[in-house]
């Protein structure tokens, strides 16, 4: 029989949730990991890209885990116009069908306890109440963490404010198209007002005839559902390609004043670590979920925990500033793009690369051009 308490509960077994699992676990603490769906990784999300500088010292990548390797990027503009950029050993397109459960298995192997099915539907005090399969239920815990996504309900049991408007939030649609041909460690990121208005295309090669190819955009820039353009795209340029899995949803661009708090942290996209500007998650639930973890038991033994300085250092600071950068990116033409896009091609083209500097870029992009200059420089600075 299950016992009802525990030293630390976490709410969401996606990659933030189940690495803070088995990262807490793994120091001998007592952990429930509730997963509202009845299978650990299903439904997918997600485009899966994950970058291997992001995480070179939180979590060593199976090749398992792995759909396919990436070497660099094809990036297209609005008039059409490509460039490549090599990047050898960037990182990969995960499967996270396969991933996600992968980590939850190796945190039930350090002893935590997985609950599928369950739904956490509220606290009180120092119990959470949960749907488990239908019937109502208590857990006990010392410390909670929030993994439960772009909905997260745990911020707001906590009363922080976790609320998006309509600038806060890239909506996104995306297929699993197979049938086609694709260069496979190769992805492409598509700009321009036709594909994306405020966001930005991608194609993710799971296979050699297989990508997730999906697109997000801003519902401050278009009144049109991301899904009309995604559906668009699919037509002109996949036409033979055949449709295996169709998904939606957002994913969000604001910072939170808090995300944390006595007993319990947020991570992941519930305390909204997702890159505002690529929409990026996984590497940032990852690294948040570690450093909850060793925070929370730390907080647990009676220690100094670091919890805030050490997301502020790695991950926050980033946010901030491509948060800034995306109130410009918002405000862009296409004709500004096309400018942009020029600059990267001056950059990057023909040469091999091991590193992408944000704020080099942005640099070079606004010393560019007068008109770039002028939209970003008080934005940003």
């Amino acid at each position: 029989m299950t016992s009802r308490n525990f030293d630390l509960i976490v709410v969401g077994a996606g990659p933030a949730g189940g690495t803070a699992a088995l990262t807490a676990a793994a120091q001998g603490i007592s952990v429930l990991l509730l997963e509202e769906h009845p299978t650990v990784g299903v439904p997918v999300s997600c485009a899966e890209g994950l970058s291997r500088s992001t995480i070179k010292d939180y979590l060593d990548i199976k090749q398992d885990w792995v759909s396919q390797e990436l070497s660099g990027a094809l990036v297209r503009g609005p008039t059409g116009d490509a460039f490549n950029i090599k990047y050898p050993g960037v990182g990969w397109v995960m499967n996270r069908m396969v991933f996600d459960p992968a980590i939850t298995k190796l945190a039930r192997a350090h002893g935590a306890v997985l609950k599928t099915s369950t739904k956490a539907i509220g606290v009180d005090n120092n119990e959470i109440i949960v749907s488990e399969s239908g019937i109502q239920k208590r857990y006990t815990f010392k410390f909670l963490i929030g993994a439960d996504g772009v909905a997260s309900h745990v911020g707001r049991w906590f009363g922080i404010d976790t609320r998006l408007s309509l600038q806060e939030i890239e909506v996104c649609a995306q297929c699993v198209l197979e049938d086609i041909t694709i260069d496979p460690h190769c992805t492409v990121l598509i700009f321009g007002e036709e594909y994306a208005p405020g966001g930005y295309a991608w194609i993710f090669p799971k296979s050699r005839n297989s990508a997730n190819i999906g697109l997000g955009i801003s519902p401050v820039r278009t009144k049109k559902p991301a899904k009309y353009f995604l559906d668009r795209w699919v037509r002109k340029e996949f036409p033979h390609g055949t449709i295996k899995a169709q998904m939606y949803g957002g994913v969000p661009a604001k910072i939170l004043k808090h995300f944390s708090g006595n007993n319990f942290f947020l991570i992941g996209d519930a305390a909204r670590f997702t890159d505002p500007l690529s929409g990026a998650g996984i590497a940032n639930g990852i690294k948040s979920g570690v450093i909850a973890a060793r925070n929370a038991v730390l907080r647990l033994k009676g220690k100094k925990c670091h919890f805030e300085s050490e997301i502020k250092h790695e991950i926050l600071n980033e946010i901030k500033f491509h948060y800034r950068v995306r109130r410009v990116y918002l405000k862009l033409t296409d004709r500004e793009f096309n400018d942009i896009f020029q600059v990267g091609r001056k950059i990057y083209e023909g040469k091999t690369i091991h590193d992408i500097n944000t704020r080099h870029l942005v640099k070079e992009i606004l010393l560019s051009s007068p008109r770039l200059l002028k939209v970003g420089f008080n934005l940003l600075f």
